[in-house]
């Protein structure tokens, strides 16, 4: 049986060992646009669902008013490495960068970056992914809802 996008299955495989006490969010958390042979996969979830050790790994703050950022850039199912920008603003105020860095779990590369929140609060993003090599820069934009985990 051939996998038509290996590169898929170790994106969420990542995600899901950051996120292994919330499964089913997991399932709903990462989404993706397609941009010719390209992929821009991405999630935004609370750190506080974090598995600690994973979290300390990456050196990432667990908090139930921080959130994970995470980009994977694929060219034809397999993981790039590129420039990831990201920013994101709640209404009209003025957009906020989220630092982000790259991160590589075997042959994997992503790029994850944290940001507060406030419960409640809607933030609206926009991800400009620019992989290394001739295409691009992809941008995407989507507007999310953080609540604290109980």
């Amino acid at each position: 049986m051939t996998i038509p996008y290996p590169g898929l299955i170790r994106a969420t495989a990542l995600l899901l060992a950051l996120m292994s006490a919330a499964l089913p969010l997991a399932a709903s958390a990462q989404q993706s646009e397609r941009f010719g042979d390209y992929e821009v996969h991405y999630s935004a979830v609370p750190t506080a669902l974090l598995n600690t050790e994973v979290a300390q790994g990456y050196g990432i703050l667990r908090s139930r008013t921080k959130a994970l950022m995470m980009v994977t850039i694929l060219h034809q199912g397999e993981s790039v490495t590129g420039a990831v920008d990201v920013s994101a603003r709640e209404n009209d105020d003025p957009p906020r960068e989220i630092p982000m860095r790259r991160v590589r779990d075997g042959g994997w590369v992503s790029y994850v970056g944290t940001f507060d929140f406030e419960p409640g609060q809607g933030l609206n993003f926009v991800i400009t992914a620019n992989p290394h090599g001739t295409a691009g820069p992809f941008q995407l934009a989507f507007r999310q809802v953080f609540h604290s985990p109980e």
